[in-house]
């Protein structure tokens, strides 16, 4: 299954990824958005994650394309004189296998349009506890597994005694 997402509609709808967007600028958003897609990729196996934005006349000198995280998530600059919305629809509609596609969004345009081409579609929420749920199932390999609250139990204590060679006198 390849995941094609369509990016600010996902960045609007996650409280998160909104408030990096207006207190750090787009560069954190977008930021923020790839750790949480290769996070999902990687706990999902999922070879590459889409993620589609609406191109500008500004970045026109950026490249189109850009492999983020390690490759597991393609970020994609729309054409300016498109839009993401039409980018989306067009690669769902040239693939030779729409069936295999889930389309990230809430756009009704876009729904419609992959509906009439057997992709699938996944609403921004529901793709957002998907994210989660598989955080939870596998946690990154980054994060520490559980927090220290600062007590040990006895049998630590006798451990880490005897490691520091205090338990000699017994």
């Amino acid at each position: 299954m390849r995941y094609v997402v369509d990016a600010c509609n996902l960045i609007f709808r996650d409280r998160k990824l909104e408030d990096t967007l207006d207190e750090q600028g787009f560069p954190a958003a977008r930021s923020l958005l790839v750790t949480m897609l290769a996070r999902f990729a990687a706990a999902e196996d999922i070879q590459q994650i889409i993620a589609v934005f609406d191109g500008s006349e500004k970045a026109a000198h950026r490249p189109r394309k850009q492999s983020e995280a390690q490759g597991r998530v393609l970020l994609v600059y729309a054409d300016p004189r498109t839009n993401a919305d039409r980018f989306i629809i067009d690669l769902v509609e040239d693939s030779k296998r729409p069936g295999e596609i889930t389309v990230v969004t809430g756009d009704k345009f876009i729904i419609r349009h992959i509906q009439r081409s057997r992709a699938h579609h996944l609403g921004c929420r529901d793709f957002l506890r998907k994210i989660r749920s598989a955080g939870r199932r596998h946690p990154s390999s980054e994060e520490p597994q559980g927090k220290f609250t600062g007590q040990l139990s006895p049998r630590e204590v006798d451990e880490w005694m005897r490691y520091f060679g205090f338990d000699e006198g017994k």
